[in-house]
């Protein structure tokens, strides 16, 4: 709206402007061409249209400009969420899903579309309620990835490939990624409080026992103590 109002203005002013010099010459207000009333007039004339050419070339480089600096501002706002999106993913893949992660995926969903194209704001969604039903989570998940990777390829090039040059990646981490996703399990606080506390009771052998009676590594408790060290900081404040 401001900036059909500004061109409309610059119309109206280049149009009064030169109706003001057609006024002149149309009625003879100034003499011949060798006159010096002439001379002045036409010098007004061309160092006023020098002026207008010079501004428009200002203003819309200044457009280009304004437009690269919103472009860049956006491609970091994308690469910030996805790289937090792929961090909550990893604690997912790591120590399970509970109820902080499945919490924090849900405003991602919210965040995702406010930063991401519609197209990966809908395959993280689609993602998140894949890890809530419990099925298609590798599916999802590549189908997240290669939508993340077309939105940063419309807002800038970032390598000479397109989001179409991963899929035969994708394809050959199918089989891990279907594996690393059967493995996620929901892990309330309770359960994971309970399993942290018979790990530190255990003497001796705690990764055969982990391994054994939860399917868990050294890592996921490590992963859990964090988590659970936040939640308890966060509820403090």
């Amino acid at each position: 709206m401001k900036q059909t109002r500004f061109i409309a203005v610059t119309f109206l002013v280049i149009f009064i402007y030169f109706g003001c010099f057609w006024l002149l010459f149309n009625y003879e207000f100034v003499d011949n061409d060798t006159s010096f009333i002439f001379q002045v007039v036409v010098a007004m004339m061309s160092s006023g249209l020098l002026a207008i050419v010079t501004g428009f070339m200002f203003i819309f480089q200044s457009q280009i400009e304004s437009r690269k600096e919103n472009q860049a501002k956006i491609f970091e706002k994308k690469i910030e969420f996805y790289n937090d999106a792929l961090d909550r993913l990893d604690e997912i893949f790591e120590g399970g899903i509970g109820d902080k992660t499945s919490h924090q995926l849900l405003f991602l969903v919210s965040k995702a579309m406010l930063v991401a194209s519609p197209e990966a704001a809908d395959k993280f969604a689609q993602l998140f309620l894949s890890f809530q039903n419990n099925e298609k989570r590798s599916k999802c998940f590549g189908d997240f990835i290669i939508a993340a990777r077309k939105d940063l390829d419309l807002v800038d090039r970032i390598s000479d490939g397109t989001a179409e040059s991963f899929d035969p990646i994708l394809s050959r981490l199918e089989d891990s990624i279907k594996k690393e996703s059967k493995n996620i399990r929901y892990w309330s606080d309770e359960d994971k409080i309970a399993i942290i506390r018979a790990y530190d009771e255990i003497k001796s052998n705690k990764g055969n026992w982990l391994k054994e009676n939860h399917g868990l590594y050294y890592s996921q408790i490590a992963t859990w103590r964090k988590q659970l060290a936040e939640q308890l900081a966060e509820n403090s404040i």
